[in-house]
């Protein structure tokens, strides 16, 4: 067993109902939690999860492979993370062989992904980053290239059986300068026609959903690409689709909620939109220090990306920031969210050993990168309970805090007689949470994460800070938060 650091003093503090209190010996604010069990604001939660991409397995020195063992480490990291919700994207381009489609070029790779997904039940969003897909000096579209994609999808879905795959991304962040199509809506939407014509050419209308606009935004000035998609394609987008990237201080002021909620207001009627890439970027100048640091770090190492990397992924924040960024996606109505991303080791930037660090860990670094870079970062803990106790399928109930500038945010989940009550506090100081409504959490466990905060066990298992607690809040519970921290009570399997 191995420690992160010695655990901080908890006070368990049985009442008269037979309740919890989680109450800390020193001072700290108070904050008041109101959960409203029969309001629901957010049900048929598709899950959280990860982006997990094929993996580059060139850097610089020629074709490399990823162990068995390694894959064995992978899927067990997964396993206990139990992510419901995957994205997955490729370049159909790369399926031609001398310019004739060939389905099975680089699968003997993939299959490693898929094979998991399947095994897992995981709902799989595939995709095209948008090579070749268009041309956007010409303004024209490749047709043959889309007809391979849906070719490649009838071959995965139905020769190789990958029914996991649900949704299908055409053109990475369409809306973007960088994309394909720079930034030009129309000939992305001329693409998406031609191929929801190619899908019922296939005949994978009905069993492949389409997905847009997958629009990378900063504030709520490009909703206008989520209701053009709706109106004009909304008899075959299935799922609607934003990426964020947003300052740590606009996620910790609450603004965030602001931002997102702008884009869901545009979703139509029985519909759901997710959050397809979310991670953090220090573009606000209030961020300005964390920036600097973060391209300090990126310089330092020999590895990373200069341009492209997330060096704060090594740090216990990081996973707190993206609670908070979850947990208000969630109380926005959103019904999923996939981090950027997996692992360092699937994607290159300037140069094949440059990689962009985002992830939860090198899974080559004992052979290429350094064998720390394989051990698991914080955060990876900190996003596992994030999917592992918010299941695919739950509701959330209305949650209140106050006063709502506190730093805390939090979210309550329902699946059947399974519940989940998460709380997150970005602020550097305690807070003690007062909690009251009507919700029983039976058999609970309770996760504490947080720098010092939580013991770990072999490669990448989290351990309780407690196991079978009874906890109702009818009649008010106190729990401590330290700053930067996360505690999550469930009694979800």
């Amino acid at each position: 067993m191995k420690k992160t650091t010695t655990l901080l003093p908890l006070l368990l503090l049985l009442g008269a109902c037979g309740q919890t209190n989680f109450v800390s010996s020193e001072n700290s604010a108070t904050v008041d939690m109101t959960v409203t069990a029969d309001s629901l604001i957010n049900v048929d939660y598709i899950g959280n999860g990860v982006q997990w991409d094929p993996y580059a397995l060139d850097y610089g020195e020629g074709k490399v492979e990823i162990s068995p063992e390694d894959w064995q480490k992978l899927y067990a990291r997964l396993d206990n993370m139990r992510p419901a919700f995957i994205r997955m994207m490729q370049n159909t381009v790369d399926r031609l062989r001398d310019g004739v489609f060939d389905p099975t070029y680089g699968f003997d790779h993939l299959k490693h992904l898929l094979d998991y997904c399947q095994s897992r039940n995981v709902t799989v969003m595939f995709g095209d980053w948008g090579g070749w897909m268009v041309d956007p000096e010409a303004k024209t579209v490749n047709e043959p290239l889309l007809a391979h994609a849906a070719d490649y999808m009838k071959f995965l879905i139905e020769e190789k059986g990958y029914t996991c795959i649900k949704y299908y991304n055409l053109i990475n962040e369409p809306n973007g300068w960088w994309s394909t199509n720079k930034g030009d809506y129309e000939l992305w939407a001329r693409a998406m026609h031609i191929l929801a014509r190619e899908f019922e050419r296939t005949g994978l209308d009905g069993k492949l959903s389409l997905v847009g606009p997958d629009a990378a935004i900063w504030t709520s000035g490009e909703s206008w690409w989520v209701s053009r998609t709706r109106d004009e394609m909304g008899d075959f987008v299935g799922l609607y689709d934003i990426h964020t990237y947003p300052s740590k201080t606009t996620i910790n002021s609450g603004a965030y909620s602001d931002i997102i909620s702008s884009y869901k207001a545009e979703v139509p009627a029985g519909h759901q939109i997710v959050m397809g890439e979310i991670g953090i970027k220090f573009v606000d100048p209030a961020d300005s220090l964390f920036n600097q640091e973060n391209i300090r770090r990126a310089n330092a190492c020999a590895h990373a990306s200069k341009s492209d990397s997330q060096m704060f992924v090594y740090d216990y924040m990081y996973g707190t920031d993206m609670a908070d960024a979850l947990f208000q996606t969630i109380n926005s109505g959103f019904s999923g969210s996939v981090v950027w991303m997996l692992d360092d080791a699937m994607h290159s930037n300037e140069s094949p050993d440059k990689l962009k660090i985002w992830g939860f860990w090198n899974i080559l670094g004992e052979e290429y990168f350094g064998a720390e870079q394989e051990v698991v970062r914080p955060w990876y803990y900190a996003w596992s309970l994030l999917c592992r106790y918010i299941p695919s399928g739950c509701a959330f109930e209305r949650v209140a805090i106050s006063p709502s500038d506190s730093g805390v945010k939090a979210v309550s989940a329902v699946a059947g007689s399974r519940r989940t009550l998460a709380l997150v506090n970005v602020g550097k100081r305690t807070q003690t949470v007062r909690i009251s409504g009507d919700v029983k959490i039976p058999h609970a466990r309770i996760f504490r994460y947080g720098e010092g905060l939580f013991e770990t066990q072999g490669d990448h298992t989290m351990l309780p800070e407690a196991e079978e607690v009874r906890v109702n809040t009818a009649s008010g519970i106190r729990i401590d938060l330290p700053g930067e921290s996360l505690v999550v009570i469930s009694n979800v399997e």
